[in-house]
């Protein structure tokens, strides 16, 4: 059946260290996403109740109902959407845990509320699988916290993996090499993704607050030749900071040790904080460096990818639609 909807609300599960929503996206008209579970701190859940809601969702976008939360959202999209209501796409961004101090970390803003008590996913994830809710042939994402230190990290990864999870998504800092994330690639089914936003030591220090810069390229060697036979596996990541990165020079410069590195996949991406405060209002040169960045990464050979903040980037700029020109795979 054709109707508007998009893959978070047919078959999305993503849990933050305070709750449970379909996804960590929103719309135009409202100032948060869709919550499975507010205030949530790992206690027993009444899964019928929260499913028996999740499906008026879901129906209600077949009648053309869209709910509030995703009016105007990026993620919305007009197709033939199958009947499958198991979890397919799950993110895991409970805990906060870091070794690294972004300048643009959400744990650095002042809305953002400490969390109260850690709480574990796996026995939840067991759960679901009991329960046959489910679907292996999707993706499994790491964000939130560094995985590092995250210590349910192996016992999570190696479940989905036995499981026959299509593709696992890391992100990571990638100031120690991770030992599941180095077992990982080579099967193809693993990712892993590094927000990197430079080429040089001191710009890194001025970003990451921290001087790890040659640890984390040590250790992105590291993983490019873990790979198995898909090279693009092991991602670098551009976060656009205006006013800090946002210059041609740095972008070469990231550019030039990307592909020093090895890495034949990127990703693009704007501070989200940032963007929200000047959505109205972009300046013209920073449209000028995100298509500069776009080009000058596909003359180079790269493979370029937009993430969620950049495609609301794109949404505000063109919006008609994202597919004006520029490639995404």
């Amino acid at each position: 059946m054709k109707y508007l909807s998009c893959s978070n609300i047919q078959n999305g599960l993503r849990f933050e260290y305070n709750s449970i929503k379909l996804c960590c996206f929103m719309g135009t008209n409202t100032p948060e996403p869709l919550y499975v579970k507010k205030d949530f701190y790992g206690e027993k859940l009444n899964w019928k109740e929260l499913l028996e809601n999740i499906n008026t969702i879901r129906e209600n976008q077949k009648k053309g109902i869209t709910d509030s939360h995703c009016i105007g959202c990026f993620g919305l999209q007009e197709q033939d959407w199958d009947d499958n209501t198991k979890f397919k796409w799950i993110q895991i961004a409970h805990w906060a845990d870091c070794n690294c101090y972004c300048t643009y970390c959400y744990r650095y803003q002042n809305e953002f509320e400490k969390p109260k008590k850690r709480y574990k996913i796996m026995p939840i994830i067991k759960e679901l699988d009991k329960m046959g809710l489910l679907d292996y042939n999707g993706e499994l994402a790491y964000s939130g916290g560094e995985p590092a230190s995250l210590r349910e990290f192996d016992d999570i990864t190696n479940f989905f993996l036995k499981k026959g999870e299509k593709l696992i998504m890391v992100h990571t800092n990638a100031i120690k090499p991770v030992k599941s994330v180095l077992k990982g690639l080579p099967s193809d089914t693993m990712s892993v993704t590094v927000s990197v936003d430079c080429g040089d030591r001191e710009k890194f220090k001025q970003i990451k607050r921290i001087d790890a810069y040659n640890k984390v390229i040590d250790t992105l060697k590291k993983y490019v030749k873990a790979q198995g036979n898909n090279k693009k596996m092991v991602r670098s990541k551009y976060i656009i900071i205006p006013n800090v990165n946002d210059t041609k020079q740095d972008i070469d410069k990231w550019i030039e040790e990307t592909l020093k590195i090895g890495i034949e996949q990127v990703i693009v991406d704007f501070e989200a904080d940032w963007l929200a405060r000047n959505s109205d209002n972009i300046p013209p040169h920073i449209d000028e460096i995100f298509n500069y960045l776009v080009e000058t990464t596909q003359n180079r050979g790269l493979n370029l990818e937009y993430y969620g903040v950049a495609n609301q980037y794109r949404a505000l700029k063109h919006p008609e639609g994202l597919n004006y020109g520029l490639h995404q795979e």
